[in-house]
């Protein structure tokens, strides 16, 4: 009886360290075979408990202040340079504070994102925290005539990246496709996106040519976020209008992303590269539709060449716009004091 009782125990003991280093990654073939965590999140941000609280009083004694905790959990850095928030809904001015206490404020760090490691783990970006109002001081609530409730909304720009990669299809023979080729020129391709608001999705590759491929994917908005893009840079030169209020500069900035491919300009398997909708060969800014774009692209393969699947990459930039409210409820505390108006 008690050597079935040992062996039930070292086989639950078994299955357990069998669980384990799966969970783990280690030594058991987890290692993850592809290249990013993968998801549609950027950064993530929420209120801290009671800062701002759900109710306050109006006696000039209750002061306050509002915390909003930033966590990126996307795949790319986020430098605290490139993070605006504005504390909006409410006059500050009926909170001893003016426009300029709750407008561009920055977080204290920047904002690392989360890492996939070599054998499956993920590594975890510290959060970081941006305090209202600008300075470390107090909202306080002035006189009002009867409860009263404010929204409180957090609005937060800043600058993000997508990477994407696949593999491209390229045969000695692309008209003549063995059987046992080791791939299909004409298919539908396995795109990986790292994880971020925009996506790179859908990756089609098609024969034009016994010398000649094209491919097409869409760029595709996966949050519920709002995006925008200066289609004058390739690249963020400055962050100050990064998500712009103007209504005319909105309207031109809204919906667009940046796109570069890369790899496939500077391989020699590879020659004239061309891509409509982009400015140049392999980069340009496009204006999203409903969420989405459509961008297909030709390429020159070189006459000498040997069967292979080839790795390009595709970059979107972007900046973001995201928002959290809550509400506050001023309570009106009535004057006591007895005395008569005269």
């Amino acid at each position: 009886m008690n050597k079935r009782y040992f062996v039930i125990a070292l086989l639950v003991c078994l299955i357990l360290l069998i669980s384990a280093c799966k969970k783990s990654g280690a030594a058991t073939g987890g290692a993850p075979r592809t290249p990013f965590i993968e998801g549609t999140a950027g950064l993530t941000m929420n209120f801290e408990k009671d800062s701002p609280p759900p109710e306050v009083t109006d006696d000039e004694s209750f002061s306050f202040n509002v915390i909003v905790r930033l966590k990126n959990e996307g795949e790319a850095k986020v430098e605290k340079n490139n993070v605006k928030l504005n504390l909006v809904g409410f006059d500050p001015n009926d909170f001893g504070k003016g426009f300029d206490d709750v407008k561009d404020v920055q977080p204290d760090d920047d904002l690392q994102s989360r890492k996939l490691g070599a054998e499956g783990d993920i590594v975890e970006g510290n959060p970081t925290f941006v305090t209202f109002p600008r300075g470390g001081d107090n909202f306080v609530p002035r006189k009002f005539s009867g409860n009263t409730e404010f929204t409180f909304r957090a609005d937060v720009c800043y600058h993000y990246k997508t990477e994407a990669n696949t593999k491209l299809c390229v045969l000695r023979d692309m008209i003549n496709v063995r059987d046992n080729a080791i791939c299909k020129p004409t298919s539908s391709r396995t795109i990986h996106s790292s994880s971020a608001p925009v996506q790179v999705t859908n990756f089609r590759q098609s024969v034009v040519g016994k010398d000649k491929l094209t491919f097409s994917f869409d760029v595709s908005l996966s949050g519920n976020v709002d995006i925008f893009w200066d289609k004058q840079e390739s690249k963020p030169t400055r962050f100050d209008d990064g998500c712009p209020r103007d209504p005319r500069t909105r309207r031109e900035r809204e919906n667009n992303v940046g796109v570069e491919i890369t790899e496939i300009p500077t391989d020699p398997v590879f020659s004239n590269l061309k891509c409509g909708g982009l400015d140049s060969s392999s980069k340009g800014v496009v204006k999203l539709v409903s969420g989405k774009r459509t961008i297909t692209c030709t390429v020159d393969l070189v006459t000498d060449r040997v069967d292979l699947e080839k790795t390009m990459g595709i970059n979107l930039l972007y900046n973001v716009l995201d928002s959290k409210e809550t509400k506050v409820l001023v309570k009106h505390l009535a004057d006591t004091s007895g005395g008569f108006l005269t």
